[in-house]
């Protein structure tokens, strides 16, 4: 098979195997499952690669999901925070044999607090 057939660019020219596309497309479902039997609807964006964007869309937060055994979370915020535009950036993360983590900048953590429960 030809070389292209093996490999595909991830965004920020970083060479992504097969098994590392599937291991994040497996994720973002994991997490859009998470959210909708929480009864929030959310969809996959599925041209993320080609158009930018983050992976899920969940209202006004744009969610980039990452499925890794280490955590290089200024990085990812940075990746989220580039294709939030509009939006809330939202990292959501979960490291091998670990459970699942948010991370928002503290700015936008206190706007969702302050929508949810009406304090200016």
């Amino acid at each position: 098979m030809a070389e292209a057939d093996h490999q595909r660019w991830g965004r920020g020219d970083t060479v992504l195997s097969a098994m590392q596309r599937n291991k994040g497309a497996t994720y973002e479902r994991e997490i859009v499952e998470i959210f909708r039997q929480a009864g929030y609807e959310c969809s996959r964006n599925l041209t993320q690669t080609r158009d930018g964007g983050g992976d899920i869309l969940l209202g006004d937060i744009l969610l980039e999901c990452k499925r890794r055994a280490r955590l290089s979370v200024y990085q990812w915020l940075d990746q989220a925070k580039a294709a939030a535009i509009g939006r809330k950036p939202v990292v959501v993360t979960r490291g091998d044999n670990r459970e699942n983590l948010v991370i928002i900048r503290l700015i936008d953590f206190l706007e969702i607090l302050r929508e949810h429960h009406g304090k200016n």
